[in-house]
């Protein structure tokens, strides 16, 4: 899995909504690849909780200001 992406949505004013990401890899089989999401406005450590959930990664609960899972990863 390869996670690439920018920490502004908008350059000329700064906002932290709708960031750029593009997820590359198929993690050897943990997500499905060749498809477009376009997520209901959460933040971007929910996407690392999840992506460490498919990793095998056990025991983290939080991360940074997570809200929860992303579900459709």
């Amino acid at each position: 899995m390869i996670l690439y992406g920018c920490g502004n949505g908008d350059g000329n004013r700064h906002t932290h909504a709708n960031l750029p990401i593009i997820l590359a890899g198929g993690g050897g089989g943990a997500l499905d690849t060749g498809r477009y999401i376009k997520h209901e406005p959460a933040p971007l450590t929910n996407l690392y909780l999840s992506l460490m959930d498919r990793m095998g990664v056990k025991g983290v609960e939080r991360f940074g200001d997570s809200t929860g899972r992303l579900a459709n990863i």
